[in-house]
C-alpha cells in the first residue's frame, strides 16, 4: 500500500510541474494553442511512468472490478470514459478552449473509482 501512495504522490508532482508557468518554447505543436515545452514533457513523463505503474497494480487485482461488469453502473462508467476521451481529443485538436477540462474530470473521476475498488 505504501508503494501506491508513493505513485500517487509522483503523479501529483508531475501535475504540479505541468501546471507551472514555462518559457512557452514548444518541443512540437499539437494545434495552434497547444504543444508541450521541455518542462511539460518532464512532468508528463513523471505522470505517465507513475500512472502506468498504478495501472499495472490495478490490473493485477482486476477481479475486484470485474465482478461489477454486468451492472448498469459499469456500462455507464465505460460510456463516460469514452465521452471524456472524446472531449479531450476534440477540444485539443480543434482548439475548443476549456472543453478538455470536462473530459479530464470525467476520465479522472471514473479512474479514481476504479483504482479505489481495485487497490483498497
Amino acid at each position: 500500500m505504501k508503494k501506491i501512495w508513493i505513485l500517487i504522490l509522483l503523479v501529483l508532482i508531475g501535475f504540479i510541474i505541468v501546471a507551472l508557468p514555462d518559457s512557452d518554447k514548444r518541443l512540437f505543436s499539437i494545434s495552434k494553442d497547444h504543444g508541450p515545452s521541455m518542462q511539460d514533457a518532464i512532468g508528463l513523463l513523471l505522470i505517465l511512468f507513475s500512472y502506468a505503474w498504478l495501472v499495472i497494480e490495478a490490473w493485477k487485482r482486476k477481479s475486484k472490478l470485474l465482478k461489477y461488469k454486468n451492472s448498469p453502473a459499469f456500462t455507464i462508467c465505460v460510456f463516460l470514459v469514452g465521452l471524456g476521451f472524446g472531449l479531450i481529443v476534440a477540444s485539443v485538436a480543434g482548439d475548443h478552449k476549456h472543453w478538455w477540462i470536462y473530459g479530464i474530470v470525467l476520465v479522472s473521476s471514473i479512474q479514481t473509482i476504479a483504482f479505489f475498488i481495485t487497490l483498497k
